[in-house]
């Protein structure tokens, strides 16, 4: 079995073909990973970089801006289209980006902000120069994750603040198993969403407290709206947007009667400080 990417822990089978999971941190990671550019269906890049996120980007932006007043410099690791960015530079940021897929980088150049084409690990980005650090579903894509994550802390300024939003293995491995048999087949549904990595709670705070950070913080995650990436099937994108609405719901009530310990949400919010 392979070492976990994230702890260096024995890896153990995760239940799904070449899948691997760390039974000390939580990760479960593909042992051949894939590194080519998402394939969307034609139409559903603007939604999905862009409209189905402008309510959590608002909400980070809010968030961001009581734990951060003076605003500053921001970047962006997976910047896409630069969606985020002009959301970001609408509220006073000096925002800027990474970002690896040609075609999306120029979209975000095009829109006046300055983007890194290389791995955040591999960019050289100045130390203690970011007051804030974004990471919308990146992670699970990365090479390194851990490396990024010790990459993020150093280029943050001393007091800085780490903003990831990430998918819950907790949430998309069970239902990536049932897709596996089968369950969803008949009406076309494709609930689960699976990477190279896939991070528990636990495994991200793990993760970023190695690279140095503290006061690491987890929530559930509002969700995308509407069914920008058609995972419906027969069901259709109303039932999608219901769907997210109850099952938010319910994660939220296990989140409230565990007393916080308890994190069914299909994706994460995870915030650091750089001490």
């Amino acid at each position: 079995m392979s070492a976990c990417p994230v702890c260096g822990e024995a890896g153990d089978k995760a239940g799904l073909p070449g899948l691997e999971a760390c039974g000390y941190c939580g990760l479960a990671f593909k042992t051949e990973r894939y590194f080519g550019d998402p394939v969307y269906e034609e139409g559903l890049e603007d939604g999905i970089y862009g409209a189905a996120k402008a309510g959590l980007f608002a909400r980070a932006l809010d968030q961001l801006a009581l734990a951060v007043p003076g605003k500053g410099r921001l970047l962006d690791v997976g910047c896409a289209t630069g969606e985020f960015l002009k959301a970001a530079a609408a509220r006073g940021w000096r925002a800027e980006g990474v970002e690896l897929n040609p075609a999306l980088a120029l979209k975000a150049e095009a829109a006046g902000f300055t983007v890194t084409p290389l791995p955040v690990e591999q960019a050289m980005l100045d130390k203690d120069a970011y007051d804030v650090v974004t990471v919308f579903e990146v992670f699970c894509l990365m090479d390194k994750p851990a490396a990024a994550a010790a990459e993020l802390f150093k280029i943050l300024r001393p007091g800085g603040m780490l903003y990831v939003r990430e998918f819950n293995a907790v949430f998309h491995l069970p239902l990536a198993r049932l897709e596996a048999a089968g369950v969803f087949a008949p009406l076309g549904l494709k609930p689960a969403v699976i990477h190279n990595f896939n991070f528990r709670p636990r495994t991200l705070k793990a993760m970023l407290e190695a690279a140095g950070f503290t006061d690491v913080r987890v929530l559930n995650s509002k969700l995308t709206s509407g069914d920008a990436y058609r995972t419906g099937g027969l069901l259709g994108g109303l039932f999608t947007r219901l769907a997210k609405v109850l099952y938010y719901t319910l994660a939220q009530a296990l989140w409230y009667a565990s007393f916080g310990t308890a994190f069914a949400g299909s994706s994460l919010i995870v915030t650091a400080r750089k001490p």
